[in-house]
């Protein structure tokens, strides 16, 4: 696995559509949007003070260390438009497996449209044959159909259910746990 390939640089992707960047202290309100849709965080977690969602921010956007835990997000925007229309992010889950977990939020207004397939095509790409990982994993609810549908489209198998393994907004939910294990990695590929 070769985590020094994870720079703001390589983290700049161009899709068809899609333009993917690492939000910077100028984003906070596009992460405040989707942080404060009720509709959308009732799959993900709980409505956040306004000082909650900036100390949240303010760790998403600090730099790659290659730490276990620590994730990345990423602005996607529409290409032509410039219209901010979502996030997308990458954990480094475990350096001794290593493995990434990919996350997704998408605004209301552009879900449906294969936008967050696109650009988890192209996380899932970089993660697989730049950084060289072992394995992208991925979690949702089992009622977040349209998160399991992604994880489906971009290449991940559903890898098991767990039972009662969320708890979201005072209710406990079943989860879904898929995996990629990336086809071209081989043992050479130490962590640098």
């Amino acid at each position: 696995m070769n985590l020094s390939v994870i720079t703001p640089e390589n983290l700049t992707i161009s899709t068809d559509r899609l333009s993917l960047s690492l939000m910077t202290l100028t984003d906070l309100s596009n992460f405040s949007l989707l942080q404060t849709d009720a509709d959308l965080m009732k799959h993900i977690g709980p409505l956040l003070s306004d000082q909650e969602i900036k100390t949240k921010f303010l760790d998403r956007i600090k730099p790659f260390n290659q730490e276990e835990g620590h994730w990345l997000t990423l602005n996607i925007h529409d290409k032509k438009t410039n219209e901010f229309m979502g996030s997308i992010g990458l954990k480094l889950d475990s350096i001794i497996e290593q493995r990434f977990e990919i996350g997704y939020l998408v605004l209301k207004q552009f879900g449906g449209k294969g936008y967050i397939t696109e650009a988890g095509h192209a996380i899932v790409d970089f993660l697989l044959n730049k950084v060289m990982v072992k394995k992208v994993v991925a979690h949702c609810n089992t009622t977040n159909i349209g998160s399991w549908k992604v994880m489906e489209k971009i290449g991940l198998h559903r890898e098991g259910e767990l039972k009662s393994d969320m708890f979201l907004n005072d209710t406990w939910y079943d989860g879904y746990a898929y995996g990629l294990v990336n086809p071209n990695f081989s043992t050479s590929c130490l962590t640098d």
